[in-house]
Parts: structure tokens; C-alpha cells; sequence
């Protein structure tokens, strides 16, 4: 069956938030085949009006998108021959489970095959999250990883030795890559579970990691703020600079304070405490 190849033009302040987006769409892979030019894969041809909003949001004239079929290909070993090692945060080495790539001193190895889930470590989300997750870890902590994808960011806290960890995830696939992923890296104190922050006991998490998109960290905040404990922190990413305000004010309404920002080209990364007593 030939999947769909789109190109278009992307300036480069636009460059992270398109991927991202393409990527919610479902693109096999998105690759930049030119300075200012993107081409993703699809195996149905998507609906591109969110790229459009995109460019509408910043009053850019809308892209020129050229599709075209193309014969299928084994698109996992296509994306791996471009995916290499690469240092993360200040503690760590993200190594593909098919390279045999050594770690260089001074760092954890994070072994990582994505598989079909988010997480590779190579979105700016993901960097973020985990550098405030190096930021404000602590031992003590039993930390929930929403949205767990490859289980990347659960495997470093547990690497980073806290007490617990468990990830959640509603996709059955997400988890079972999760899994797979741990066993790779030899955690033992990391749970998965195929479920979402409502099955969560409450006052049950230290520190939960939050790494999906802002409509969905709005949805569900109430939840959120059932399973902190008293003085928990929440590490939130995957929202776009704009976005980040709006997320911040539906904190505020559950009287979470941000004591950490950090940004990277058009993503931001928020960290809030809850209050003492609640």
C-alpha cells in the first residue's frame, strides 16, 4: 500500500511546534529535507488544518502543501538509521537498544527503543521534563509518570534512585513498549499500569511528570491535584509557549504556585507545588 509524502516550507520559529504537531497527527516520521523545509509520511492522508492554525496564530500566509504518494517502505528501520546516542540533561546518555553505543563517564545510560510510543528524548518536551525531573528529584520521592509513552522519563527518575515509580498510560501499546524499556535498563521499582490519573489513589504521588499537551494537563488538573500529597510537585510539559499562562491559571485555581519555568524554542516546561495542608 503507498503511504503519503507532504513537504512544505517551515521558518524555523515555527520548525518545533510543527513537528509536534505532525507528530499528533500521526507522521510515520518527519524529516528536514531542506534548511527551511519539512516532509512527513502518513499512511492515510491527514487533516493539516492544525498546521494551518498554526501558521494563522503567528499571521503567517498559509503553507503550500505538496503531497505525493510514495511506495512503502519498512518505516522502523528507516527512522532508526537516522536516530544516533546523544547525551540528555546533565546526567544522562540516551542509547538506541539497537546501537552498541558505549556510555560516556558521568552519565546513565537511558536504553531506549520507542517503538510506537512517544518518547524518544529527542523532543525539546521531553529534554525539559527530564532536566527539572535532574532539577527537583528527590529520593524519598514516589513519583506517577502520566502519559508514560517509551517509560523514558520513568526509567531516569528511577535511575536518579527514587523510591517508587509508577507509569500510566491509556494506550496498551504505550505501556507494553514501557515495559520493555525498563527491562532493558534494569529498574525494579518502576509499576506500569494501562489506565489513566482517576485510578490513582489520592495523596499518592511526591512528584508527578506530566509530559502530554495543555488542553489535556486543563482536563484532567482536578485529578492531578487529588494524588499530590501536601508540598507535591507537578513537572509539566508539552505545552507551547503560548499555552503556558493558560496552564499556569488553571493552576493557580487549585492553589499550586510555579517555583520553575524553563523554555526551549516554542516549548515550555512548568513546575508547581501544591500547598501545604490539602
Amino acid at each position: 500500500m503507498p503511504w503519503h509524502e507532504i513537504t512544505f516550507e517551515v521558518p524555523d520559529a515555527l520548525k518545533d511546534a510543527v513537528v509536534g504537531e505532525l507528530n499528533e497527527l500521526g507522521a510515520a516520521g518527519v524529516w528536514e529535507s531542506g534548511e527551511s523545509e519539512l516532509t512527513a509520511y502518513f499512511e492515510n492522508p491527514p487533516n493539516l488544518q492544525p498546521i494551518q492554525t498554526l501558521f494563522e496564530r503567528e499571521r503567517l500566509p498559509s503553507p503550500e502543501f505538496r503531497l505525493a504518494p510514495v511506495v512503502d517502505r519498512d518505516w522502523g528501520e528507516e527512522w532508526k538509521k537516522s536516530w544516533s546516542s546523544f547525551p540528555m540533561g546533565s546526567r544522562f546518555y540516551v542509547i538506541p537498544s539497537w546501537l552498541d553505543s558505549p556510555c560516556p563517564a558521568g552519565r546513565l545510560p537511558l536504553f531506549i527503543d520507542p517503538g510506537q510510543a512517544f518518547g524518544t528524548g529527542t523532543h525539546e518536551s521531553t529534554q525539559l521534563t527530564l532536566e527539572a525531573l535532574e532539577r527537583w528529584i528527590n529520593p524519598d520521592y514516589v513519583v506517577l509518570d502520566l502519559g508514560t509513552g517509551s517509560g523514558i522519563l520513568a526509567i531516569a527518575a528511577a535511575k536518579l534512585g527514587v523510591k517508587r515509580v509508577v507509569g500510566f498510560d491509556n494506550d496498551p501499546i504505550a505501556v507494553e513498549v514501557a515495559r520493555e524499556n525498563t527491562e532493558r535498563n534494569g529498574v525494579a521499582q518502576i509499576g506500569l499500569m494501562c489506565s489513566s490519573v482517576d485510578a490513582v489513589a489520592s495523596q499518592a504521588a511526591d512528584l508527578v511528570l506530566c509530559n502530554v499537551t495543555a488542553d489535556v494537563i486543563s482536563s484532567i488538573y482536578g485529578d492531578i491535584d487529588r494524588v499530590m500529597r501536601p508540598q507535591a510537585l507537578a513537572i509539566f510539559s508539552g505545552i507551547l509557549n503560548f499555552q503556558a499562562p493558560g496552564v499556569i491559571q488553571v493552576a493557580a485555581a487549585h492553589g499550586h504556585a510555579l517555583v520553575d519555568q524553563a523554555t526551549r524554542g516554542e516549548w515550555s516546561a512548568l513546575v508547581m507545588r501544591k500547598p501545604n495542608g490539602e
